[in-house]
């Protein structure tokens, strides 16, 4: 395990990438129900790389595209089913880990790529595992980031009460909106909500559920980011969304899956960033992938805390891409 503050210096680059604009997008039909929105920036003839979102339901952002170096990746963004630009809107139906999974696939397809790097964080670190480890030949590198495995204790720690511990401020809006008779379950109560026929009532529900988790995010919260809770379209999405994934508890058919499969994808080359002080995704599931996964570099921020735009974060970020960089260029040089 290689801890520090973000300060080392590696030879590598650690400073975020221009802004970018994207050399072409468009919308992907994946079911009879479903289309997603895809983009691409960067270098159209370079290493593809695919940014795996959040949330779920989180969507994407243009600094996403800033963790790659242009000149040498094809920088693929994706909007999940529901998420984003992708419709419809905050769409439960259809919606699994399963076919999200599918969907990255059919999007690699259509894009005519044989394999790409795959980079993720918080549900998007699930969902590059899930992906990588049912279809490890597609997967050329790994960058992983504040992790989350899905686990019964991490989404209690998240919705029942435990990150409360550390944030009792911004739980207290959270736990005052559900009736006292309710609160034996949080996901429970907010799904009922989330899913009323009243859209005023799913609107209030996802903006206090959207607050709650972008409130404990950073090491020292961020006014921007909380904001987003109070944008109607994203919350939906980001709370509806969210909500659904835990409530099924990610669709995996076991716990601890996604530890369990970890042979699939040993021999790919991994590098695993988490923010000392993640409240969001607390580093003991980080510290759990790591015992499993030796292989793997596991990078410790000692001050941040979940957001990948965090300083200490976004710099190792970009570092474990320019290594895999090098990695790759090493690999062309011998051939």
């Amino acid at each position: 395990m290689e801890s520090d503050s973000g300060n080392e210096v590696s030879g590598l680059n650690r400073n975020l990438y221009p802004n970018m604009e994207p050399y072409s997008s468009g919308f992907l039909k994946v079911s009879d129900l479903h289309s997603i929105y895809w983009e691409q920036s960067g270098n159209p003839n370079g290493h593809p790389v695919v940014f795996v979102h959040g949330g779920p339901g989180m969507g994407t952002t243009p600094n996403d595209r800033r963790f790659f170096d242009p000149e040498f990746y094809r920088i693929i963004l994706f909007n999940q089913r529901g998420a984003g630009k992708s419709t419809p809107h905050a769409c439960l139906v259809e919606n699994t880990t399963w076919d999200l999974i599918d969907d990255i696939e059919k999007l690699r397809e259509h894009l005519e790529i044989p394999e790409w790097q795959v980079f993720g964080g918080s549900w998007g670190s699930t969902l590059a595992l899930a992906y990588s480890q049912s279809h490890p030949d597609k997967v050329t590198g790994l960058v992983l980031r504040g992790i989350f495995l899905l686990r019964k204790k991490e989404i209690d720690w998240l919705c029942e009460g435990g990150a409360a511990t550390i944030y009792p401020d911004a739980w207290e809006p959270f736990r005052d909106f559900i009736p006292e008779n309710e609160r034996g379950c949080f996901i429970d109560a907010y799904s009922k909500r989330l899913n009323s026929d009243d859209l005023e009532t799913q609107y209030a529900a996802a903006r206090t559920w959207t607050k709650w988790v972008l409130m404990i995010g950073r090491l020292i919260p961020n006014k921007e980011d909380i904001k987003r809770g109070d944008d109607d379209f994203f919350s939906l999405a980001f709370a509806k969304l969210e909500n659904h994934y835990f409530l099924n508890k990610g669709f995996f058919p076991s716990d601890s899956y996604l530890l369990d499969n970890i042979d699939k994808i040993r021999h790919i080359n991994t590098i695993i960033v988490q923010g000392r002080y993640d409240v969001c995704c607390p580093i003991v599931s980080a510290w759990d992938l790591h015992k499993v996964w030796p292989e793997a570099d596991f990078k410790v921020v000692q001050d941040a805390g979940h957001a990948a735009n965090e300083p200490g974060i976004a710099a190792e970020l970009v570092a474990a891409n320019e290594k895999l960089k090098n990695v790759i260029k090493g690999g062309r040089q011998k051939d």
